[in-house]
């Protein structure tokens, strides 16, 4: 009888083509399905095998029967000759082999040839629960949470969205430590928020931060006193997946949101998070388009976002291409912790509607009996500062403060004759 003879199976996958060998066309669906588990580490279990293309953009994969048979040879489903093609459907996270990677660029999908249907496959972006953040974990000086939830919660009734940049100091163990808050010029109403970026106030919170060994870390939000069955909206995971883009991985949004408990009393909540790796892939490819989806009769669902293109969503069993995706896919929860910083939180907080900052503040500041250097132990009293002090000189006084070190003569003259103490 013939001898059995070794032949090339094109596996042709969302990642792309790659090939295998195998023993003949004589093997099983079995057999077949051990092999691929063997060269292209997909488990038994999460292959769906097919000889038709649609098995790979269908929604309903699970219903593509023609390879389902594990007894069955392979050269009766149609695979008998070198160079035959079968589709394989997967849900887990895989490396593609480097032939089907050189051909893939991260950002901007195929380049220098004509998109395929491979590559159309190849392109689009996997979605599924990331458990581990970035961030390991955030701790708040306790003083700075607390002046900016009573704010949002005691002032604003939750009225009125607000926003706040987190400024401390990470580790290498991707710990993150938040010592201030600042909050920058904004126009809040119930349901958002436009915050003002990269003005001169900003540059100055920067400089001023740095100076007291501080870098930007992340942003705190509050959400609108509404009865959401959702965390983040999708106007809200856009702006996060924006600023995470801009600052990078370890970047961390602190969300602060009031709920009715069982006995219908409001509570005040407050969580961290970052989006996951998979959102940012969303982020990079600008498929976020800030817009929420909307069921079958239409209505929104705010803790849906709309996406330009489809993805690939895995949840649990299920998986379908899709271009609405529920926001807590994205949301990786990081853990929270408190702590005593160094800085105080006392001085009135710049931009808000109440108390407004005056010299009078500053007055009150100055009088308390302690070093000098220590009364100004604020990040809130030295941004104030900066509206009428140089911000290189401004600095040096900082540096000394966060050093301990005395606070120049000239400079506390300065500061007495602002505050109409000398």
């Amino acid at each position: 009888c013939p001898r059995a003879r070794a032949m090339i199976v094109r596996v042709r996958t969302r990642d792309g083509t790659e090939r295998i060998t195998v023993p003949s066309s004589d093997i099983t669906v079995a057999k077949l399905k051990e092999i691929l588990e063997t060269e292209l580490k997909v488990p038994k279990d999460e292959q769906i095998l097919s000889t038709s293309l649609d098995v790979l953009t269908s929604k309903t994969p699970e219903e593509f029967k023609d390879m389902a048979n594990g007894r069955a040879k392979i050269a009766s489903c149609g695979i008998d000759t070198n160079g035959a093609v079968v589709h394989l459907m997967y849900g887990c996270e895989r490396e593609p082999t480097k032939t089907t990677v050189a051909v893939r660029d991260a950002a901007r999908g195929l380049t220098g040839r004509k998109m395929t249907v491979d590559d159309m496959i190849a392109a689009q972006v996997r979605i599924e629960r990331q458990e581990a953040p970035h961030c390991v974990s955030v701790s708040f000086d306790a003083n700075a949470a607390n002046v900016f939830q009573s704010y949002v919660n005691y002032t604003l009734g939750f009225k009125q969205v607000r926003f706040g940049w987190l400024y401390g100091a990470r580790d290498d163990d991707g710990k993150t430590r938040v010592d201030a808050i600042y909050e920058p010029e904004q126009e809040g109403t119930e349901e958002d928020v436009e915050v003002l970026e990269d003005t001169l106030e900003d540059e100055k919170a920067d400089a001023l931060a740095g100076a007291l060994g501080m870098i930007r870390v992340g942003c705190i939000i509050s959400t609108p006193k509404d009865e959401r069955d959702f965390t983040l909206s999708a106007r809200e995971v856009s702006r996060v997946a924006r600023l995470q883009s801009k600052f990078g991985k370890e970047f961390v949004t602190a969300v602060v949101s009031t709920f009715e408990d069982e006995d219908d009393n409001w509570q005040v909540s407050f969580e961290a998070f970052q989006l996951s790796d998979a959102a940012m892939k969303v982020q990079e490819r600008g498929w976020f388009t800030g817009e929420c989806g909307v069921d079958e009769d239409g209505d929104e669902l705010k803790g849906v976002s709309k996406l330009t293109n489809e993805v690939i969503v895995r949840d649990g069993p299920s998986i379908n291409d899709v271009n609405a995706v529920d926001n807590d896919m994205f949301l990786v929860t990081v853990p929270i912790l408190d702590h005593e910083g160094a800085i105080s939180t006392t001085f009135p907080v710049e931009n808000r509607l109440h108390p407004v900052q005056t010299v009078d503040d500053l007055k009150d500041a100055l009088r308390k009996d302690k070093p000098y250097g220590e009364r100004l132990r604020d990040f809130h009293l030295l941004l104030f500062l900066a509206k009428h002090i140089d911000i290189n000189e401004l600095a040096v006084i900082a540096s000394a403060v966060h050093h301990g070190e005395d606070v120049p003569e000239g400079y506390t003259l300065l500061i007495d004759c602002l505050a109409g103490l000398a």
